[in-house]
């Protein structure tokens, strides 16, 4: 244990396995956690925790803070604020997850997909004053592991705390100040996507980097990453809240300086890590949490950006 200190790949399963050995729980309680919103605040993803033995009980939970793990396959960055309000569904996720089957039924070995995930250190403050750390990835078996043992259901731990935290956030006034992160235009091989948040929303960015291709088709290298200016920035917030639209994709965006691809990523005043991505002329402006949540319905309509002509002229200029 340690003393608080002050700072979505879906896994598919097959095989029917074995009834799994029930996860120890600590002793049960219908009592709602009093969540203590300077716990949240104080609660850090530096140093080290001790692993969590069981599920601890409702009532002694004060606090949570989910922190990214990068496992090289899916590089994220996670909330800056930790979690007060709605803890108990986030602790009866916890305390239902099964364990992940040895055999299935007919003898042979339980099969997990090899997809790659989002890796996470769930750290849950205890009223005494320690913290105790639940790891998880939702690649494979989507599993977290309490107790020594693999359960099922990362995928279900994360987007239930980002639902939460969302919600909070509703009623709660942006911090005074956040960590600023690295934002880049990411050009590793094989080509990778932009290390971004699973929550935030572009309306709010108050820093930004823009990337772009010359050629839309082409997969990375982006050109060399340029700091948009506070008061750019500023107008093209404005402009997004105001003219984005709802649509069901991309239109025929006009391009008349040729098919290009340009990105804006930035910071919010949460601390998020976003992207607006563009094509010629026409921005996708969604909040990340559509994409975390793993909706695959192709008749939902996201918003979609199209700048007004002085928008338009700063996102010219950023090019070149």
């Amino acid at each position: 244990m340690v003393a608080l200190a002050v700072p979505v790949s879906l896994a598919a399963l097959a095989g029917v396995g074995e009834p799994p050995t029930p996860l120890a729980v600590a002793e049960p309680t219908h009592a709602s956690p009093a969540g203590d919103p300077a716990a949240a605040v104080a609660l850090s993803c530096s140093g080290a925790a001790s692993p969590a033995e069981v599920v601890p009980a409702t009532n002694a939970v004060v606090a949570a803070r989910m922190c990214d793990t990068d496992s090289g396959v899916a590089a994220w960055f996670a909330p800056q604020d930790g979690l007060h309000e709605g803890l108990e569904p986030l602790l009866a996720v916890l305390t239902d997850a099964e364990a992940v089957p040895e055999t299935s039924g007919s003898g042979d070995r339980y099969f997990c997909t090899d997809d790659g995930g989002y890796g996470f250190d769930l750290r849950l403050a205890l009223g005494s004053g320690e913290v105790v750390s639940i790891p998880g990835d939702t690649g494979g078996c989507s599993t977290v592991r309490i107790g020594g043992a693999d359960l099922v259901g990362s995928d279900e731990v994360l987007a239930t705390f980002l639902e939460a935290l969302d919600a909070q956030r509703a009623d709660a006034r942006p911090p005074a100040a956040v960590e600023p992160l690295d934002l880049g235009c990411r050009n590793a091989e094989p080509p990778v996507d932009h290390r971004l948040s699973l929550i935030g929303d572009p309306s709010d960015l108050v820093s930004a980097v823009t990337c772009w291709r010359p050629d839309a088709d082409e997969t990375p290298p982006w050109r060399d990453r340029k700091q948009v200016p506070v008061r750019a920035l500023a107008v093209l917030v404005d402009d997004l809240t105001a003219s984005s639209r709802l649509a069901g994709g991309f239109g025929e965006p006009s391009c008349p300086d040729g098919y290009y691809t340009q990105d804006l990523v930035g910071l919010t005043r949460r601390g998020d890590v976003v992207a607006v991505r563009g094509v010629c002329r026409e921005f996708l402006t969604t909040p990340p949490r559509f994409i975390a949540t793993g909706t695959t319905d192709v008749d939902l309509e996201l918003p979609y950006w199209t700048p007004s002509p002085r928008a338009q002229r700063i996102l010219d200029g950023l090019r070149r």
